[in-house]
């Protein structure tokens, strides 16, 4: 965060090498940041049919509950990989079984291909899923669906990153690696404050929430840093997690930079 973390930018080549010296350490090293698109995905204007995705790193299981010529429910599974262009995509199969009533027989069940399923996001809240069963195509626009509020609000101590790019000053580029407390209000169907409290400071974000499926965000929340620093801020990606909150943020910062936060937090 800006005010907060400029004191430190005499530490960021020795946090640079130590980053750099933790990556080495690693034999499996994850990828940057992506999003989790784990929820129940539905057309918000056709409620009643839906996809569940269930996401493994690379991997997403996706579960269908659609209805086939006789509007009689139908067992669809894909599994789709990510590739390089964004986009997920893989085999959609057809699967029966033994009556739910009676005991399993594994004589009586079938998996089947039946065609292809491919996800494309447009966001981390939207996308485009496409699918053929034979030769018929179908095509939706889907979007995480909400089901209950989730509760952030607490008290939490975790850790940030902060990335500086584009600074008019190149020496002002790279990484501030930071710990803090955190205090989360949440008002239901209203705003979302969050305040960082670093040793240099504090800061806080706050803003009209939007809740999508299990991710909050936070468009053009004011972003304020002591008495003399104010932005504004995308706040996205906030999810409530086993042991506490996650989220990320983007927001320029003034002098041509643009500062992009991760955070991950306990709760206390």
């Amino acid at each position: 965060m800006h005010p907060i973390s400029r004191p430190f930018s005499p530490l960021l080549p020795r946090l640079r090498t130590l980053l750099f010296a933790i990556l080495l350490s690693l034999t499996i090293v994850r990828p940057a940041a992506a999003v989790d698109y784990t929820d129940l995905w539905v057309s918000q204007s056709e409620l009643g049919w839906g996809v569940n995705f269930d996401q493994s790193d690379t991997f997403i299981f996706a579960t269908f509950f659609i209805y086939d010529a006789n509007q009689q429910p139908t067992w669809y599974s894909g599994e789709l990989t990510l590739g390089a262009n964004g986009v997920w995509s893989g085999p959609l199969y057809r699967s029966t079984g033994s009556y739910y009533g009676g005991p399993w027989s594994s004589a009586q069940k079938t998996i089947g291909q039946v065609g292809t399923v491919t996800f494309t996001p447009s966001s981390s809240y939207a996308g485009t899923l496409t699918y053929n069963v034979g030769n018929v195509n179908v095509a939706k626009v889907i979007s995480r669906l909400t089901l209950t509020t989730i509760a952030l609000g607490g008290n939490y101590s975790g850790a940030l990153i902060s990335i500086f790019s584009n600074c008019n000053d190149s020496s002002q580029n790279g990484s501030v690696r930071s710990f803090y407390d955190l205090a989360v209000a949440q008002v239901a169907g209203g705003s979302l404050q969050l305040d960082f409290n670093l040793s240099g400071g504090s800061c806080r974000m706050v803003g009209a929430y939007i809740q999508d499926g299990q991710l909050y965000r936070v468009p053009n929340a004011a972003y304020t840093c002591g008495a003399s620093f104010a932005s504004t801020v995308q706040l996205t990606q906030v999810k409530q997690t086993a042991q506490g909150i996650e989220g990320q943020w983007v927001a320029p910062i003034g002098a041509g930079c643009v500062e992009t936060g991760y955070f991950s937090a306990v709760l206390n």
